[in-house]
């Protein structure tokens, strides 16, 4: 036990090591080389408060705007089922015709493109394509942009499938002579060319 001031008095002989802890305070390891008095100034520890990181998804992001339609009156997304023509007269005309329901029918085409899109990156990304065929950097770049798969062929592809398309790729990418350069993505489809033929259901 120490004094008010700190001192203390401990049996001890050279070789042997003082170890002090205390809450909130770093600990001291000292190995005694001699028995004269000793100074030992602890330092206090910042402790910072507990904060916690939660993630969202990109679809959670998505449903929350789509969400916000649905505060502002638009139920169906701007499509109404039939049997709300019969029920629900006024708010299915209102789907049709309404400003609101018209932005959430955009926004419901753009927000199957997006999961369309997040889905092919999920699977197709440079991690899996690189281990299958052995490219990197540049080269990599340059495949994954020329033979990206759309939605439609990779929802009908098991991983078998998958690996079988990006090797029989990688064989049409060598036979091309691997075009040097780095490539770029085509331009993304402006809102205006979202459009119920260019997305399936």
């Amino acid at each position: 036990m120490s004094n008010e001031l700190g001192l203390f008095q401990i049996t001890a002989s050279v070789g042997d090591t003082l170890v002090l802890a205390k809450s909130g305070y770093a600990d001291i390891v000292k190995p005694l080389l001699s028995m004269t008095d000793l100074v030992l100034q602890m330092q206090r520890v910042i402790e910072l408060d507990e904060v916690k990181v939660t993630g969202q998804s990109k679809k959670e992001e998505l449903d929350e705007y789509r969400d916000q339609y649905r505060k502002k009156g638009s139920f169906y997304g701007g499509k109404p089922p039939l049997l709300a023509y019969v029920f629900q007269p006024v708010t299915a005309l209102y789907e049709l015709l309404g400003k609101t329901p018209n932005q959430a029918r955009r926004f419901n085409l753009f927000y199957l493109k997006e999961l369309e899109q997040t889905e092919i990156d999920r699977r197709f990304n440079s991690f899996a394509v690189g281990k299958i065929t052995g490219l990197s950097d540049a080269e990599l770049k340059n495949f994954m942009v020329t033979y990206r798969p759309d939605y439609e062929n990779l929802a009908g592809m098991d991983e078998y499938g998958f690996i079988n398309y990006v090797k029989k790729s990688l064989e049409t990418f060598n036979k091309s002579g691997r075009p040097k350069g780095l490539l770029s993505l085509p331009p993304l489809p402006k809102a205006a060319d979202l459009t119920e033929k260019n997305l399936k259901y």
